[in-house]
């Protein structure tokens, strides 16, 4: 496959790879993943627990009335920036959510725990991650 280029003529390349994103998909369904490599015995496991975080931080266009030029920034740092918008207060909140996450998934792996996490990004301009 191509190596996907991060910008196209200065613009974030967030679209266009669809007939790559559908090679990598049908590859993926021909073998497992991850599962051999762990050593999480999945196949004896009675309960478990995942870790889960939903981000809806779309990236978004800042300033300036053509959309094409205009400064791209995250819907967190917007929410930062304008907090007597709707919810906007939140943002300091929203933040410390996907901040512990550096916190306590080190602790678990200190304590010989084996954490998954499952980590999604929804909005506009999205990309789904899961590791």
């Amino acid at each position: 496959m191509p190596e996907l280029q991060e910008y196209i003529d200065g613009i974030p390349n967030i679209s266009g790879a669809e007939e790559s994103i559908a090679q990598a998909i049908k590859s993926g369904k021909q073998r497992q993943v991850f599962l051999p490599e762990s050593r999480v015995p999945f196949n004896s496991l009675n309960s478990a627990c995942a870790i889960a975080l939903h981000m809806h931080q779309p990236l978004i266009p800042a300033g300036g009335s053509d959309v094409r030029s205009a400064e791209i920034i995250s819907n967190l740092q917007y929410m930062f920036e304008h907090q007597d918008i709707g919810d906007n207060h939140n943002a300091t909140m929203f933040r410390w959510c996907y901040k512990r996450m550096g916190d306590f998934i080190p602790q678990l792996v200190h304590e010989g725990k084996e954490p998954r996490v499952m980590l999604e990004y929804s909005g506009r301009f999205s990309t789904a991650f899961a590791t």
